[in-house]
């Protein structure tokens, strides 16, 4: 039998090592060399498994380690947490092919500061073609990242006070809607705070943006993780979530929290500050799929708010909507009816209740439909107002009025109302000495009729106007005196002709409380020199009462009803007259040149 025995087959691999060796030794030779002028390169090098075989002197500054601490760790050991699998997942596939890989990375260095780093990793290929190593050439690219960062967050948030802003926060919402909520259900509430412009006006808008950025507080307290809190612009914010989470309250028992959060009061500039809230709710689904018709919804309920009297809150109805078609519809007609000039002005008396006899007419518009007739202010109005419309409409009553009265006795006044927001446009001045030098009225025959509404904001421009008009000749009137909370501040304040009780309180001047007004009123009247005017009078036990009280002035009913100007003509006796020319200030060109005189425009 044949012996047994072992056979080996060694082939000499050493050349093929040393080579390797050689070669691993001069490209990081080569390397060193070439990025040794470029401070700003980073190089690293691991083995097939990621263990770091050479790092240089840029990748242990950007880091924070050391070359020790460095050499023989895994590259994991500068993991940020910032990229998913994705990107480590097609890294390595493209790596295992033998084929270079680039991409931008985020690193974490030793302090745990974050680092951005422009990527170049090439593998280095062994004699049978596969991966023996890998070298990884990297740029920092952290203060290019951080600006984009910066640019994108001013791009999504609100640069006061650092909340999502209008795009950002319907771009979230959406994204959340299709990752689905526990039942389906989302929440949108809109905030509207109550007086903010006030304060603005009083503290300044330092104290405003104070004010603002602690607003943004309390909701994102009151909001918890679950909810996306935005500002939307001014003083209005948004808070959308899942109206189901668990977290935090949901619908309109949120809308209520914020209501009672917002009435605590605000520390500002040294300055106690107390507002209030108005809070408008709308559902997914029951109200809209999508956030930008949950925000008109929500917005519609917040209107809804407002009008009812602010500090609340309202959830979404269809009457709501139903109501806003409506008004859109009075709009166009009004448009038409600008254009084709279907309004006319009808006149009420005010008498002097001494004698009861006709001292002024206020102008009082009315529109007549072609098709609906004679349509009340109550109908167009609050729609005229709200659509700006009250605009030309003002301006065309004013002018209108003032034309008629040129033709009335010299001793007959022209009330007007002026709406607030024909008030607060500016141009307010123009518009009154352009309707009197076309029409010859002189200024002392003309009253304006402003309501506290008109004041509310820019007092000190508002004053200005004021004194401009009251220069000019122009008698100014408080209106529906005793229903604002700071009517006797304005009295003081403004440089009124006369004050006017509101027809509420004359038609309760048998009860207690309002005749308390209205003594009030009355003796803050002749205690500051001026008129006082009582409108709605229907009874001669009101024309009574109110006379013996001490009022100068009556409006009312009782002793007549806005009449178009040929029957107010008629009923003061007017229409015998040989000529209009003869019944007013002359002719119109000679009233032209006596309004112009009488107007004392240097004083303005």
């Amino acid at each position: 039998m044949g012996g047994g025995g072992l056979v080996e087959i060694h082939r000499d691999i050493t050349n093929e090592r040393l080579a390797e060796e050689r070669a691993n030794i001069a490209m990081q030779a080569l390397l060193e060399k070439q990025y040794a002028i470029d401070q700003a390169v980073i190089v690293a090098i691991t083995d097939v498994k990621g263990h770091i075989t050479y790092a240089n002197d840029n990748f242990c500054r950007i880091s924070g380690y050391s070359r020790e601490e460095l050499i023989g760790q895994n590259h994991r050991l500068l993991k940020s947490g910032v990229h998913g699998r994705e990107l480590f997942r097609d890294m390595y596939r493209c790596l295992a092919k033998g084929q270079v890989w680039r991409g931008e990375i985020c690193n974490r260095s030793k302090s745990g500061r974050l680092y951005w780093v422009d990527t170049v990793i090439t593998p280095q290929l062994g004699p049978e073609g596969k991966p023996i190593s890998y070298m990884a050439i990297r740029v920092d690219i952290t203060a290019r990242k951080e600006a984009e960062a910066k640019l994108s967050f001013a791009a999504r948030h609100d640069a006061l006070t650092g909340l999502l802003n209008r795009s950002a926060v319907v771009a979230e919402a959406k994204a959340a809607w299709q990752s689905g909520a526990p039942d389906g259900r989302f929440v949108v509430q809109l905030v509207d705070l109550d007086g903010f412009k006030g304060i603005n006006d009083t503290l300044g808008h330092n104290a405003g943006d104070d004010l603002l950025k602690q607003v943004a507080s309390r909701l994102r307290a009151l909001a918890g993780k679950p909810y996306l809190v935005a500002r939307l612009g001014g003083d209005e914010f948004a808070v959308i979530g899942p109206a189901s989470a668990s977290s935090s309250p949901s619908g309109v028992c949120f809308g209520q929290l914020i209501v009672e959060a917002m009435t605590q009061p605000f520390e500002v500039h040294h300055h106690k500050v107390n507002i209030s809230a108005s809070v408008g709710i709308a559902y997914c689904p029951d109200h809209g799929s999508t956030p930008e018709d949950l925000l008109k919804k929500a917005d519609l309920a917040l209107y809804d708010v407002k009008a009812a009297g602010r500090n609340g809150y309202r959830l979404y109805q269809p009457r709501m909507l139903e109501a806003v078609e409506a008004e859109k519809a009075v709009e166009v007609k009004l448009r038409t009816a600008l254009a084709r000039g279907e309004f006319e002005l009808h006149y009420q008396p005010i008498l002097d209740v001494a004698t009861r006899s006709t001292r002024a007419a206020e102008a009082l518009v009315r529109w007549r439909h072609p098709a609906d007739g004679l349509i009340p202010p109550a109908d167009f109005i609050p729609v005229a107002e709200h659509t700006g419309l009250i605009l030309p409409l003002s301006e065309w009553i004013i002018e209108h009025a003032c034309r008629d009265a040129a033709s009335w006795p010299g001793g007959m006044q022209l009330a007007v109302n002026v709406s607030a927001i024909q008030f607060k446009r500016g141009n307010l001045f123009d518009l009154v000495m352009r309707a009197l030098l076309q029409s010859g009225l002189s200024p002392h025959r003309l009253q304006l009729e402003v309501t506290e509404t008109a004041l509310l904001e820019h007092q000190a421009e508002q004053l200005h106007m004021f004194r401009k008009l009251k220069n000019l000749g122009v008698a100014l009137v408080l209106d529906d005196f005793g229903t604002g909370y700071s009517s006797v501040n304005y009295v003081t304040d403004f440089p009124f002709d006369k004050i006017k009780i509101d027809r509420s309180f004359v038609q309760g001047v048998h009860r207690r409380e309002c005749s308390a007004v209205i003594a009030s009123a009355v003796a803050l009247a002749k205690g500051l020199g001026i008129t006082i005017t009582a409108e709605g009078i229907e009874t001669e036990e009101q024309f009574d009462l109110l006379r013996s009280m001490g009022v100068d002035f009556a409006q009312g009913y009782l002793f007549s009803r806005p009449v178009p100007l040929e029957k107010l003509a008629a009923s003061q006796g007017w229409v015998e007259a040989p000529a209009a020319s003869m019944l007013g200030d002359g002719a119109p060109a000679l009233r032209t040149r006596r309004a112009a005189r009488n107007m004392r425009l240097d004083t303005v």
